[in-house]
C-alpha cells in the first residue's frame, strides 16, 4: 500500500502547476516541499499540520539560497504556501483563522507573507502524505 500512495505523491510532485511567465517554471512550490520535508527529517514537523513558522520560512530560504541562480527573483513563500491549495488530488488544504474564511479563496490578497499570515492557520496535508514524510526511507 504504501509504494502506491508514494507514487502517486511521486506523480503529483511531477506535475505541479508552476508559474512558467518568465520562460522557465518557478521553483516556488518545489522549493517549499523540500522545506517541509526536511521540517519533517529533523522531527519540527511531526504531524499533518504545516504551520507558517520561522522554520519553515527560514529552511525555504536557504533552500532558495543554495538553488535559486537568480538573486533578483527569489520566490517568495506566501505563493507556494497559498497556491498548493489548488494542486490536482487536494492534498494541501488551508485552514483559515477564525473569521478569515472567505478571505482565503481572493487570491489575489495572499501575495504577500503578511496577509497569509493573518488570515490562514495552518495548511494541512494528506495524513498519508504526512506519514511518507516521517518515513526516512519514502
Amino acid at each position: 500500500m504504501e509504494v502506491k500512495i508514494l507514487d502517486y505523491f511521486i506523480e503529483r510532485f511531477s506535475n505541479l502547476k508552476r508559474d512558467n511567465a518568465h520562460g522557465e517554471q518557478a521553483p516556488n512550490k518545489p522549493i517549499l516541499l523540500l522545506a517541509v520535508i526536511q521540517l519533517f527529517e529533523n522531527q519540527v514537523i511531526t504531524n499533518n499540520q504545516i504551520y507558517i513558522s520561522a522554520e519553515l520560512t527560514f529552511a525555504f530560504s536557504r533552500i532558495c539560497n543554495a538553488f535559486v541562480a537568480n538573486k533578483d527573483k527569489h520566490p517568495r513563500f506566501a505563493l507556494p504556501f497559498y497556491h498548493l491549495k489548488n494542486e490536482k488530488g487536494n492534498w494541501w488544504n488551508l485552514v483559515p483563522n477564525l473569521g478569515c474564511e472567505t478571505w482565503i479563496d481572493m487570491a489575489g490578497s495572499m501575495r504577500t507573507f503578511s496577509n497569509l499570515s493573518a488570515a490562514v492557520a495552518y495548511a494541512e496535508i494528506n495524513s498519508d502524505l504526512a506519514e511518507l514524510f516521517k518515513n526516512r526511507e519514502t
